[in-house]
């Protein structure tokens, strides 16, 4: 019996070694890409979304978040693998690595600050529901007269931001209303420019307005001009949208987790909670 409960007692540990071993090799960066390795690829480094810090690492949110969700979106692969591609690389069908003996393997997921309403990328590709979001907002001083979008004409307005500025000439009826649009190229200037009275409006997106210092000084008005989401993108119909959308929901949700662990990176990386992402698994997936 006591020979008996030994040999148990070793097959048992046995299996625990290979599980913890399992476990740990397949929710690591691959050291070596190969049949196994998951390539995510990415086309230009794109701070705070992808980006190489000081130490010469590739850091991150969506390098951060990838390595969180590994695990449940891997399927069989067992490692994972950054690689920077040309623009214009077709998602599942080119080349996104060659190594030394000539094999040839391509990505099916892309990263780096993706935004879908762009030329021909929306109806080539697949994408998660947004997982960030940039709102384009209207600033006043507080105490200002102008307490609506509907009180915009004939104001003075400032402007930061590429984004901000599109999101401005996508809204003529707002743009051609104005009284005057002044641009600056630093959002502490464009504040200070608020507060001084020489404008009255200040136009500007959420990732610059909400880590200014003195933010809180101001008046963000209801509403948005526009907001630009940010996803994953992969090839079209091969499911991993889906598998993806329910890994970042099971992160956020707290049950499946003692707590939320996907507003925290949000946080780390964006400086406030740049997400909306408001995805909901169906009865069937």
């Amino acid at each position: 019996m006591k020979n008996w409960k030994k040999i148990i007692a070793v097959v048992l540990c046995a299996m625990l070694v290979v599980l913890c071993f399992a476990g740990c090799s397949s929710s690591t960066e691959a050291d070596v890409i190969d049949d196994e390795t998951m390539l995510i690829a990415y086309t230009a480094e794109n701070s705070p979304f992808i980006y190489t810090d000081e130490d010469g690492n590739l850091t991150g949110f969506d390098v951060e978040l990838v390595k969180k969700i590994f695990n449940d979106v891997k399927g069989d692969y067992k490692t994972y693998k950054f690689v920077q591609v040309e623009e214009g690389y077709d998602i599942g069908e080119d080349t996104a690595y060659t190594d030394d003996e000539g094999n040839e393997y391509v990505a099916n997921v892309m990263v780096g600050g993706i935004t879908k309403n762009s030329g021909s990328f929306n109806k080539d590709y697949s994408f998660t529901d947004d997982i960030i979001d940039n709102r384009i907002i209207a600033v006043t001083a507080q105490g200002s007269s102008v307490t609506s979008y509907a009180q915009l004409g004939g104001v003075r307005a400032g402007v930061v931001s590429e984004a901000a500025k599109t999101a401005l000439d996508k809204n003529a009826v707002i743009r051609d209303g104005l009284d005057s649009v002044q641009e600056y190229s630093d959002v502490s200037q464009a504040l200070a420019a608020l507060s001084a009275g020489e404008i009255d409006v200040l136009i500007v997106d959420e990732f610059h307005f909400n880590v200014a210092d003195g933010k809180d000084d101001f008046t963000v008005l209801n509403g948005e001009l526009d907001t630009i989401g940010y996803v994953f993108a992969f090839k079209k119909w091969d499911g991993n949208a889906t598998t993806f959308n329910d890994a970042i929901y099971e992160l956020k949700s707290p049950e499946y987790n003692d707590a939320d662990e996907f507003t925290p990176i949000v946080e780390e990386y964006f400086g406030y909670n740049a997400s909306y992402f408001s995805y909901e698994p169906s009865e069937t997936n």
